[in-house]
């Protein structure tokens, strides 16, 4: 995939510095770099973390102006996996990972060296969509929002279930190592029908949650949370029905020595309404949690489920080159397909970090119209394709990297 931005990356040239895919031998250093950056790696088993990665999928820049003793002064990396799309098929995904550059290396443009080989390194996977999860001191112009998550914070006192069906018994303590099998294989379900949710490899399961964390289980969902002070901190949770979401919080609720209880949740999950009074459910905060970008719109298109037909011609005004270009978007019976239409009339104007936003059903065509980030070149086209991009939830996702 050529684009003005790729070019301008790959053709930068920094004295002393190369640019490299990792070996064995590299990861005591790299460890070093995490601690530096980030105050080290967040994982409860170092080795499990590391089986994630393909050495081959991390890239290295090193500062070779000293004869014999190259140093690691930036790095990033791609883990594969893959994500739900909007009626259940998966994409395979590059995900963007541990980048960093030293603080000593800053402002030289090593970091767009790092991002034209991850670049290159998520087109040898073939990916579907290139994705990131950017901290507090980074961004990636060129990804949308993907998925938001709400932080609630569960007054436990205050906080009664809605009168409905009797406690049924049907939750069980265990604890995380006896259940880590039974909750992979919910967690699996759920993700399957979740869209923006990413899957887990068998890695992530020790080397994410703490051992000793607390696990409810139910025949549709689960609950790991830890406790500390006089707060619940919910780690993970997963229910796939609602009897599965009201009995895992009443068992939550039921932590009676507890003030407060830390879950965080989709923009549209119900928690706040299974209560008597949802307000004692606070919102504290909504943040930005995935990013994608669609490598393969023709592919990812094929694959989503669509609410509404759809025939028109779609102007992808990519300001970075990468997908630029008219597309004849044709959706019949739910099912979609993207060809190139060269020279074409356009319907609908929009960019590929609005596309990507409005595939996953994040933020709807609608909403970017209002914000003067859609446009509609034909009358009613952009209300004909709100329709067909319409969702039944919320994406999220619950799995970081």
């Amino acid at each position: 995939m050529n684009s003005e931005l790729m070019a301008d990356w790959q053709s930068r040239t920094i004295d002393g510095i190369r640019t490299r895919r990792a070996v064995e031998s590299d990861w005591e250093a790299l460890r070093g770099r995490y601690d530096r950056a980030f105050g080290g790696v967040k994982t409860h088993d170092f080795e499990a973390w590391k089986r994630q990665f393909r050495l081959e999928d991390i890239a290295v820049v090193e500062d070779v102006t000293e004869a014999g003793e190259p140093r690691i002064v930036g790095t990033a990396a791609i883990i594969r996996t893959t994500v739900t799309a909007p009626g259940g098929a998966q994409l395979t995904v590059a995900a963007c990972a541990q980048g960093m550059v030293a603080t000593t290396h800053q402002k030289r443009g090593i970091y767009a060296k790092v991002q034209a080989e991850l670049m290159a390194i998520a087109l040898e996977t073939e990916a579907d969509v290139f994705a990131a999860m950017p901290g507090p001191g980074g961004s990636y112009a060129y990804v949308g929002v993907t998925t938001h998550t709400r932080h609630l914070r569960i007054d436990r006192a205050r906080a009664k279930l809605r009168a409905a069906e009797p406690d049924s018994g049907r939750v069980r303590e265990s604890s995380y190592a006896e259940s880590m099998g039974e909750l992979r294989r919910l967690y699996a379900r759920w993700q399957q029908g979740t869209p923006g949710a990413l899957d887990r490899a068998e890695s992530w399961w020790p080397s994410a949650l703490h051992p000793r964390a607390f696990v409810l289980t139910h025949a549709d969902g689960y609950v790991v949370y830890e406790l500390a002070g006089d707060t619940v901190h919910v780690r993970d949770f997963c229910a796939l029905t609602v009897p599965a979401h009201r009995e895992l919080l009443r068992c939550l609720l039921g932590q009676g020595e507890y003030v407060r209880i830390l879950l965080d949740t989709a923009i549209d999950d119900p928690t706040p309404l299974l209560l008597e009074d949802a307000r004692a459910a606070a919102v504290t905060g909504v943040d930005a949690g995935l990013s994608t970008w669609i490598l393969n719109l023709p592919k990812a298109i094929a694959a989503r489920e669509f609410r509404a037909d759809f025939h028109g011609v779609i102007e992808v005004a990519d300001p970075w080159g990468l997908s630029a270009g008219a597309y004849r978007l044709d959706i019949t019976g739910g099912h979609g397909t993207w060809t190139p239409a060269d020279g074409a009339a356009a319907d609908v104007r929009i960019g590929p970090l609005e596309l990507t936003t409005a595939y996953f059903g994040t933020h709807s065509i609608s909403e970017f119209e209002r914000a003067g980030r859609v446009y509609s070149l034909t009358a009613g086209a952009a209300d004909a394709l709100d329709r067909a991009f319409a969702t039944t939830r919320k994406p999220f996702n619950t799995t970081p990297f």
